[in-house]
């Protein structure tokens, strides 16, 4: 059956974690690799394997599958999740980006896109569920200036000991709030402003940006493009 032709079946609100078997897809990623440092997280998740060791790997009924794993091709993250349907486990919670917000107005951004592809693929998954993080971060020093939509290491660990979701089908829950940092100096803060006016201006052509964008990341700024744009949407929704 083509996955959206599923329906999503209501998930309790609370964690139904009882003998649950907690598994990791996504090994290699960043996000797990600090995660893992945390001996609470590496004791409670009994199994964290990459998309090679997928085929080999025996899933059980009683499994529920952190997905932190994504590929830049929005067919191979769909194959990803069909065979993770197929497996027949209890529980799939893809973790999801705050910054596929941008990808309803604009397809120019690639992860934004990608990411949003396969969060819309979830949430008709009898079985998924949508965990959606800001920047992560272990520091908020580690942080772009200005205002951001941030999830901290601690805050994402502590989530994965202790689940809970919104009453009803809650098949989704955003994990992040604001975070606010200094700019380096007053320089800084005249780009961010200057660039804010201009990326709004653009309106659904953000892309026309990219030669700034460069020279930003150059300098060592990490405030432009869709970072910009996603939390400028969540700050207005948030605060």
């Amino acid at each position: 059956m083509p996955m959206t032709e599923l329906k999503p079946a209501p998930l309790s609100p609370v964690d139904i974690s009882l003998g649950r078997r907690d598994i990791v897809l996504g090994s290699n990623s960043v996000v797990w690799r600090r995660l893992s440092a945390d001996a609470r997280i590496a004791k409670r998740v009994v199994h964290a394997i990459g998309h090679l060791d997928m085929a080999a790997f025996e899933f059980t009924a009683n499994d529920r599958l952190w997905v932190f794993s994504y590929s830049r091709r929005e067919d191979e993250n769909s194959a990803l999740l069909a065979r993770l349907c197929e497996a027949g486990v209890a529980e799939i919670i893809y973790l999801s980006s705050s910054s596929t917000c941008v990808a309803a107005k604009t397809s120019c951004y690639e992860y934004p896109r990608v990411k949003r592809q396969a969060d819309l693929r979830v949430t008709v998954m009898p079985n998924g569920r949508v965990l959606t993080v800001g920047l992560i971060y272990g520091a908020e020093e580690e942080l772009p200036a200005g205002e951001n939509v941030a999830t901290s290491i601690r805050e994402l660990a502590e989530f994965m000991l202790a689940p809970n979701w919104p009453a009803g089908n809650g098949n989704r829950k955003n994990l992040l709030r604001a975070v606010k940092r200094p700019f380096s100096n007053r320089l800084e803060k005249i780009l961010y402003r200057s660039y804010g006016a201009a990326i709004m201006a653009a309106g659904r052509y953000p892309c026309l940006l990219r030669p700034i964008d460069l020279i930003l990341r150059s300098l060592g700024m990490r405030w432009y493009g869709y970072v910009y744009l996603s939390n400028r949407v969540w700050i207005s929704t948030i605060s």
